[in-house]
């Protein structure tokens, strides 16, 4: 519903309020009676369909007529027209539902008789020009042109709307100027809409009422928290709070709203029993002649009273009907200009004292468990202490490292190891071909003996200089025969040390040419081995050195193995496109001996306690922080 009614929204509730008024004197049979009526309230709701349906205990609805008469119908209308009859209750004159895109009401016809009901059903109305409270009026007004027509041609028998009993006759033939007090009710109450402020329209309904009722003063009190204190008085902007008339005005109000009825002074008849004693004291004191008290609304969320002093006389049964009705269609209308006007901290307060109500009603009470548990696992998410750790990448690797070149050149003979191989110190890895090797020892070993005899023969001979030549061409010889001899001496190449093989795949190579200096295999010292970290520059500043950390290696996960941070490189490092800080880490106890250097594993270092919700979200808000520049 809007909140705000436009002159030409008023315009156009008046008019059909009028037309409505116009119906009650209508000197026609019922069904021509029921077309028109139809037909003025489908144009003053500019509905699509409206039907008139009529019921009695113990049978099903039945259409009575609509309006248009053929082509509004639609495949649902049934289904929606059920819903809006089943929400109906004794004690509700209407009842509004948003179906459909558009606004449909049912609405509860006066004047039928005991055990029959007659309502009115409008189907997709335009809510645009109505507001709660001119909506709620105008209802009233269309439920009483029943019973005003009926009253007007003599309440005779129709077949369509059930005449009442007689003694109710008797009693609302006493009201035949209802439908006029109604249509003023509903002009005052479209007029009063107009205001959006609270103040503003607590003073115009007290003047108003004083002038549609010729009192002397009308007064509002609202409740504010569990005091109710006086808002507004007709005909003055300004009054003192805290002055004696006021806080005497604000106890008749209280006697009022504390018995939740309304009192009259000097008491009228069935009123005897109500307590006035602060009536006759107001009066008595501030000679008010007479004095009437009307609570309009009385609630848990809200209180309101109105007060009418009149020195012509209490208000008759008539006005305080019209009272009753015009406190009906404003109070919902003061109720939500009142909390709409207050400051935010009492709105938000109110609307969450709201919410309390709700959820502690017996409703729904399996989406309730599931938002207390919703709650509290949030709260869990938000406060639980949990072990934050940072994930890193491990890999064991080795103190010492040797590379094992080929000794000469030559050809592979045999290998006697693989890779991944552990060896044992001066265990034979690799074998060279030793026959050149051979022949050529034997060749230099006969150039020794050939030039060690040639020269002695020069000695005798005593040619000096051919002995001298001789003696270096021997010396030559022997220590080429040396260096071949140390050569086939290396033929088999050996571990300096226990170790494993971690590079060197060639025995498919065996018979292949090496030449010297070639890398033959890559061994890795198995006693002296440890583990490298590759640490996230992102989670860097969470750990430090001495932090405490579990690792699992890749082809066991199941094995969990305690070690400490000893260092963390300074600078960090970059590879393919990711920046990492180096960390080494001592082993809680001793290695395995199944632990190889090269294995890898994932690292869970311990960087204290966070929330769960932090530990969950906290690489989202950093890169949202990142991103957006946060």
């Amino acid at each position: 519903m809007p909140t705000d009614v436009s002159k030409d929204s008023t315009q156009t509730v008046l008019q059909g309020s009028n037309h409505l008024v116009a119906l009650g004197w209508l000197d026609a049979e019922t069904d021509v009676f029921w077309a028109h009526y139809l037909q003025a309230v489908g144009q003053a709701l500019t509905a699509r369909r409206v039907m008139i349906l009529a019921s009695a205990v113990g049978k099903p609805w039945q259409a009575r007529s609509q309006w248009p008469a053929s082509g509004a119908e639609r495949a649902t209308d049934a289904d929606w027209t059920l819903q809006l009859l089943g929400q109906m209750v004794s004690d509700a004159p209407l009842v509004r539902r948003q179906l459909q895109g558009g606004l449909s009401l049912v609405v509860t016809l006066q004047g039928q008789a005991a055990g029959q009901m007659l309502v009115l059903v409008a189907l997709d109305v335009e809510p645009s020009v109505w507001t709660d409270a001119s909506l709620s009026a105008w209802a009233l007004l269309a439920a009483a042109i029943p019973l005003q027509w009926q009253l007007a041609r003599g309440a005779e028998t129709s077949d369509a709307t059930a005449t009442p009993e007689d003694a109710a006759l008797e009693v609302t033939a006493q009201n035949t100027d209802r439908s006029e007090r109604l249509h003023g009710i509903l002009r005052m109450v479209v007029q009063l809409q107009q205001e959006t402020r609270f103040m503003a329209m607590a003073m115009a309904l007290c003047n108003a009422l004083a002038l549609r009722f010729a009192c002397e003063r009308v007064s509002l009190g609202w409740e504010h928290g569990r005091v109710l204190e006086l808002t507004a008085v007709s005909h003055v902007e300004q009054f003192d709070a805290k002055s004696q008339a006021t806080r005497a005005l604000e106890a008749v109000m209280d006697e009022a709203l504390d018995q939740d009825a309304v009192l009259s002074y000097p008491a009228a008849a069935g009123m005897q029993d109500h307590v006035l004693r602060a009536h006759k004291a107001y009066s008595e004191t501030l000679a008010v002649p007479h004095l009437t008290t009307v609570p309009l609304m009385h609630t848990d969320n809200a209180a309101a009273v109105l007060c009418l002093e009149r020195n012509a006389g209490v208000l008759t049964d008539a006005e305080l009907w019209e009272l009753d009705l015009m406190g009906a269609a404003l109070a919902p209308w003061l109720r939500s200009l009142h909390a709409r006007d207050r400051w935010f901290g009492a709105r938000w307060w109110s609307a969450m004292q709201g919410w309390g109500k709700v959820w502690l009603q017996p409703r729904h009470t399996a989406y309730k468990l599931a938002g207390v548990v919703g709650v509290l696992l949030l709260l869990l998410l938000t406060f639980l202490p949990w072990p934050y750790r940072v994930d890193a990448t491990l890999a064991i690797r080795s103190q010492d490292l040797l590379f094992m070149p080929a000794p000469f050149d030559g050809y592979l003979r045999k290998v006697h190891v693989q890779v991944g191989d552990q060896v044992q110190p001066n265990a034979i890895l690799v074998e060279l071909d030793t026959r050149d090797l051979e022949l050529e020892a034997s060749m230099s070993e006969a150039d020794w003996v050939r030039h060690s005899r040639e020269s002695e023969k020069a000695l005798a001979a005593n040619q000096l200089a051919e002995m001298q030549i001789s003696a270096a061409r021997a010396l030559q010889s022997a220590a080429r025969l040396e260096m071949i001899q140390h050569q086939l001496a290396h033929a088999q190449v050996r571990a300096p040390y226990a170790s494993v093989v971690i590079e060197g795949d060639i025995q498919k190579n065996l018979g292949a040419p090496v030449r010297k200096g070639d890398l033959l295999l890559k061994l890795a010292q198995t006693s002296n081995a440890y583990l490298e970290l590759e640490i996230d520059q992102a989670s860097i500043h969470e750990v430090k050195v001495g932090s405490r950390a579990e690792f699992a290696l890749v082809g066991r996960p199941q094995d969990r193995f305690g070690i400490t941070i000893k260092r963390i490189d300074p600078a960090a490092t970059t590879r393919d496109g990711r920046t990492f800080y180096l960390a080494r880490a001592d082993v809680d106890g001793s290695f395995r001996p199944d632990w190889r250097p090269g294995m890898g594993g994932n690292a869970k270092i311990e960087a204290g306690t966070r929330s769960p919700l932090w530990i969950m979200t906290h690489r989202t808000v950093r890169f949202l922080r990142e991103f957006f520049w946060l």
